[in-house]
């Protein structure tokens, strides 16, 4: 079929599949997709052209992929558009600065060479590539041209969609089929996971194309939270990480992914770039060598293979393509590529193409998803197939789905007193089964297999044992099954923002401005227009805040500073056991032997500063802070002046015509936290403190003592409170390498502590009987004497 001494340009789909056939072949042939062959024809870059991109216009890297990428469909002239006009300049440079390269020995390479266009469609784009490869023999070759006709199952839901399908796989098993020639399309991440759920109670084998990538994973967020502009040092310490095959493998490809940044010494500077690459780079597919496969469906298949082709809906099939790119439609007049219209077209022909090819193709579609009603795809108009609507799925092939099927029924019934004959049917064929019988009770895991797991090794910070305390079967559901669910939202974005400036506006080079745009762009977030909005309103705020902070460093003498300082402390048991915090900021002063320090810790939400529930291991943030300083080995003979939270996001301001709105947005800026009632030790840190300009409620009374709502503590209410989080580390500690997960969420006075907020409320199914009432603490019996202003 195919010569000797030919490149072969097609699709992804069918180079995969080409490769494994042509390798069981002695031929001198090389496939490419048109996007591989266009780098070939006009030029390639790589990630030092993103990041010189990146940094010229300000914008993050995926903004400037989108400039490189358009950049291919401009030529070296004078366009009546501007973008096009800026495209073409972009280049120029690009050129000038040999950070894109044109591979001028390729088309030399072409010479005498056979093209072969295979089973690609015909688009504007490939005209202009014929066009370039015009002295070459070109060949097109298209799988043979059928009119197969074929059926389209209605189903009432998706799970009935899947459930049918199940079905008629098993029966084509059963009639004698190879199960490595059954294939389903078209699928997407919801037909991924009911699938997941269904197909093991047919017994199904099965693979899937993988849709977890790199970002995430165990590894990844370790990595991130090690990450230093000396990457060795990271990869030091994660190397420490590795506890299996997977993990190792997860670390090389992050290492592949940082060795493409050389040409940056401070990896800092390409961080979001990193990030990208990760969150893009897929975790390797599992292997299977008997099952049903997940395949495109614009491959080729023989005709004793199998095709499913599930939601065979309008909206999803065929792909409709809008104008919303880069380069619009209007922008495409100038320029010979496809303008949207085109795209569909296209589209909608090769979906008919390819389903008139497959001679063993079953269609399905649902009517209901997730509560939302859909249609036929519009593209039947054409096709113009038999529509046969399903309204009883034969179960015959699982018991297991029965039996669930047969619970689903039953609550039906008892709720709503719903009878059907399945109901019926069900109820007579499975009598025995066990309804209403469960006991939400954690079995518990053994320790030495917990151990195992987590390779003699865990490591701790402040928010995973006050999730533990909270309550331990969500600590164990979230940070040993890891089962949490990380997205990155506009709010947390912008906390990490604010952190992020904080910590370097004293020691960059940076403008504000600057640094603002970096870190804004650090983020592979398209934000939308009303958050651009709030990001100039809150660059506004954060050069408010700056201006107060510095005007705050006048009244101290701590003058020496660590920011988002990361401490880390070993807590001696059965396993090695590692507890880590990051300090916002750490201002401190050394002389006599002595270390007199500061701890502040930003906060973009509501401060808490109750010390009444730290007995119990809960809200136990600045305690900690209190614990690291005192373990930090670069501060010795630690005396604590105070420890603060600092609220540098605030929603509002509380009229009071005594004030300017500048002055009560500054009086919101005060730190609120504790403070050492000895004078001399408090002074160094704020010399206003008689009528702090720092600290927030602090004042005197004309004889020197603190007025009463003065938050103030002793040297040793801070020592009794530093023993307490010690304490509750170590016993934290045990309790987890003791593998004690029980369901017992934490409940002091009206506050349920422990499912407040907890994510896995549907997985525990808690009772009354599960929650741990707890004595409401008093300051006296928190730390054993009166305080002042603790109220």
């Amino acid at each position: 079929m195919f010569k000797n001494n030919s490149i072969i340009i097609t699709n992804k789909a069918n180079k995969n599949k080409l490769l494994n056939k042509l390798n069981k072949q002695l031929l001198n042939i090389k496939i490419y997709t048109i996007s591989e062959i266009k780098k070939l024809l006009f030029f390639t870059y790589n990630e030092e052209t993103i990041y010189y991109v990146k940094n010229k216009y300000s914008i993050n890297s995926e903004i400037a992929r989108i400039y490189i990428n358009n950049i291919y469909n401009v030529e070296d002239k004078k366009y009546n558009n501007e973008k096009l006009n800026f495209l073409t300049e972009l280049k120029k440079d690009l050129l000038e600065k040999k950070l894109i390269k044109e591979n001028k020995l390729f088309i030399e390479s072409l010479k005498n060479k056979t093209i072969i266009l295979y089973n690609i469609e015909e688009t504007k784009e490939l005209d202009i590539i014929k066009n370039i490869l015009k002295n070459n023999d070109i060949e097109i070759i298209n799988e043979e041209s059928n009119d197969y006709k074929h059926t389209i199952y209605e189903l009432q839901n998706i799970e009935d969609e899947v459930v049918y399908v199940a079905n008629k796989i098993c029966e084509l098993i059963n009639n004698g089929i190879d199960i490595n020639k059954i294939y389903l399309t078209n699928l997407n991440s919801n037909y991924r996971k009911i699938i997941k759920k269904i197909f093991p109670m047919f017994k199904i084998p099965l693979v899937l194309k993988s849709e977890n990538t790199l970002y995430g994973t165990h590894i990844s967020n370790l990595f991130f939270e090690y990450f230093e502009s000396d990457i060795t040092i990271t990869l030091d310490k994660l190397s420490n990480e590795i506890k299996d095959e997977k993990d190792e493998e997860i670390i090389n490809k992050i290492i592949d992914i940082v060795n493409k940044y050389t040409f940056v010494e401070d990896k800092e500077l390409v961080k979001d770039m990193i990030k990208v690459d990760i969150k893009n780079t897929k975790l390797k597919e599992q292997q299977l060598s008997n099952a049903v496969h997940e395949d495109d469906l614009y491959n080729v298949y023989n005709d004793d293979e199998y095709v499913f082709v599930l939601a065979f809906n309008q909206t999803i099939i065929p792909s409709i393509y809008k104008d919303e790119n880069y380069l619009t439609d209007n922008d495409k007049k100038e320029l010979n590529i496809s303008l949207t219209v085109d795209k569909n077209i296209n589209e909608k022909n090769k979906l008919i193409n390819k389903l008139s090819n497959i001679k063993n193709c079953i269609i399905t579609y649902k009517l209901i998803a997730d509560g939302e009603k859909f249609s036929i795809s519009n593209i039947n108009e054409d096709l113009k197939y038999e529509i046969e609507k399903i309204k009883e799925i034969p179960l015959v092939y699982s018991d297991t789905y029965n039996k669930i099927k047969l619970t689903s029924l039953l609550d039906e019934y008892n709720k709503y007193n719903t009878k059907s004959q399945l109901l019926f049917d069900l109820n007579y064929h499975y009598n025995d089964i066990e309804y209403n019988t469960y006991n939400n009770k954690f079995k518990g895991i053994n320790k030495n297999d917990l151990k195992d797991y987590l390779d003699n090794k865990l490591l701790l910070s402040y928010s995973s044992i006050d999730k533990y305390y909270r309550c331990p079967f969500s600590y164990y559901i979230g940070n040993i099954l890891k089962l949490n669910i990380y997205e990155e939202t506009f709010y947390q974005i912008v906390g990490s923002i604010f952190h992020a400036i904080l910590e370097k506006f004293k020691t960059t080079d940076l403008s504000f401005d600057e640094l603002w745009n970096q870190e804004v762009n650090n983020y592979n977030h398209e934000y939308t227009n009303k958050e651009l909005f709030f990001l100039k309103k809150l660059k506004e705020e954060l050069a408010f805040v700056i201006d107060v902070l510095n005007e705050q460093e006048k009244f101290t003498n701590l003058n020496d500073e660590y920011y988002e300082n990361k401490v880390y402390t070993s807590i001696s048991g059965e396993m090695s056991i590692t507890f880590m915090g990051v300090i916002d900021k750490i201002k401190y002063k050394k002389y006599n032997g002595k270390t007199i320090v500061a701890i502040i810790d930003y906060k973009t939400g509501n401060p808490n500063l109750d010390l009444k529930t730290i007995p119990y291991g809960i809200g136990m943030q600045l305690p900690v802070y209190l614990y690291l300083a005192k373990n930090k080995p670069e501060l010795e003979n630690v005396e604590i002046a105070g420890f603060y939270l600092q609220k540098i996001l605030n929603n509002e301001v509380i009229v009071d015509k005594s004030h300017t709105y500048e002055q009560l947005k500054k009086k919101n800026l005060l730190l609120q936290g504790y403070s050492n009632d000895n004078v001399s030790i408090l002074s160094e840190f704020d010399t206003s403190y008689m009528d702090s300009n720092i600290i927030k409620s602090m004042k005197t009374k004309i004889d020197g003592s603190f007025m009463g709502y003065s938050k103030t503590l002793t040297s040793k209410n801070m020592d009794t409170i530093t023993n307490i989080a010690e304490n509750k580390i170590i016993e934290a500690s045990d309790k987890i390498s003791n593998a004690e997960f029980n369901i017992e969420p934490k409940k002091i006075g009206k506050n349920n502590y422990g499912c407040t907020l907890c994510k896995f409320k549907d997985i525990c199914f808690h009772t009354n009987d599960d929650i741990v009432e707890l004595k409401e603490l008093t300051d006296e019996e928190v730390l054993g004497v009166d305080t002042n202003g603790m109220d």
